[in-house]
């Protein structure tokens, strides 16, 4: 899905509603601007206690994928 906008003097750009409110943008929320080959991909970001959330049973008691506490796997995303 793509959307045309408009750059204003000041370099900002209007994420059009349709794509904020499918991507479940909302003011005050945070994106990164990320350069790729050429292209600037807008990505939300991860809020850990909802990354947790959406985890939540993937990792069994007893396996062998060792705990981590959200927030030391954001910092290493922030590294990469």
């Amino acid at each position: 899905m793509a959307a045309e906008v408009v750059i204003d003097k000041k370099g900002r750009i209007v994420i059009p509603r349709h794509l904020r409110e499918r991507l479940k943008l909302y003011a005050g929320g945070k994106v990164k601007l990320v350069l790729e080959e050429g292209k600037i991909a807008i990505v939300k970001s991860v809020i850990p206690k909802d990354f947790v959330k959406e985890l939540e049973g993937f990792v069994k008691e007893g396996s062998p994928i060792p705990e981590i506490d959200p927030l030391e796997l954001k910092k290493i995303w922030e590294r990469s």
